[in-house]
């Protein structure tokens, strides 16, 4: 399972952005899987090609998680998600930004499911905390009523959320705040893995979910790739130290098998880890 970045190339962190928000938000329903490969963009391609287009590797995102553990037969628990009354815990940047990225893996989480209530509920608190960061777009200022007013309408929904994820990650790239969309990214990863470890824990045969756990390897390593070079940012690099540890562990994986002790390893740390970002 050893994989190595050292000889990719390293894109630049705004088309990363971009292609990561793109795919992020198409979790909002179970529909969102075949319609992030049939959509086109307008030069033609499908979503799918125009990201591997401009990332030329896969990004860590919360839709890929949701998807593969809908896929493996998981069930809808909502005692994984981060509870909504938490948001009034968020005072700083880094984690107001952060958990924009765990509350938008519970919205993936709650819509994939269609789990309307839910969704409604973790769209309020990503709502909140879009404002407090300022991301104040035209599309942004309409997004929970254009939501509510489709929640029952597949389609629509992703297409709404699709683009005010990629609304919000457009206004914070542009507004050079690249730092806060990977601390929203690595939120949205950090959260998936930890989902999947917890529903891995309590599963009779677990051994669909030990693989996703193994698949985040590869965009672990990018993840910390893409903190490198902001890591004079004391906000990543204080992130990045927190997911280094749990880097360490994947390079002792031999092949795409888990141990049960490494298995282990890696659930202490990530809910070490998200224990420490949803608490503020």
């Amino acid at each position: 399972m050893k994989k190595h970045l050292n000889n990719r190339p390293m894109p630049k962190v705004l088309a990363v952005l971009i292609a990561f928000l793109f795919i992020i938000s198409l979790s909002s329903c179970g529909g969102g899987a075949k319609q992030a490969d049939t959509d086109k963009t307008a030069d033609g391609k499908t979503l799918n090609e125009a990201f591997k287009a401009v990332t030329n590797y896969p990004i860590p995102t919360s839709f890929e998680v949701v998807k593969m553990l809908n896929k493996a037969g998981a069930s809808y628990i909502i005692s994984l998600n981060n509870p909504v009354e938490n948001v009034d815990k968020y005072f700083t940047e880094k984690s107001k930004a952060l958990n924009l990225g765990v509350y938008g893996a519970n919205l993936s989480y709650a819509s994939t499911y269609q789990m309307k209530q839910e969704t409604m509920n973790y769209l309020n608190v990503s709502k909140k905390l879009i404002d407090d960061l300022q991301i104040s777009t035209a599309f942004n200022m309409q997004f929970a009523q254009r939501v509510e007013q489709n929640i029952d309408n597949k389609d629509s929904l992703i297409h709404i959320i699709s683009n005010s994820f990629y609304d919000t990650y457009q206004f914070l790239t542009n507004q050079g705040k690249d730092n806060l969309s990977l601390l929203v990214m690595a939120g949205s990863w950090i959260e998936g893995v930890y989902i999947t470890s917890q529903i891995a824990i309590i599963s009779k045969d677990n051994s669909d979910f030990l693989k996703i756990l193994a698949d985040q390897y590869e965009p672990l390593n990018t993840l910390l790739d893409l903190m490198e070079p902001a890591s004079s940012d004391e906000a990543i690099s204080e992130v990045a130290n927190m997911l280094k540890p749990l880097s360490e562990v994947y390079k002792e994986f031999t092949g795409e098998t888990i141990t049960n002790d490494q298995f282990e390893t890696i659930n202490n740390l990530i809910s070490k880890i998200r224990s420490q970002i949803i608490n503020g």
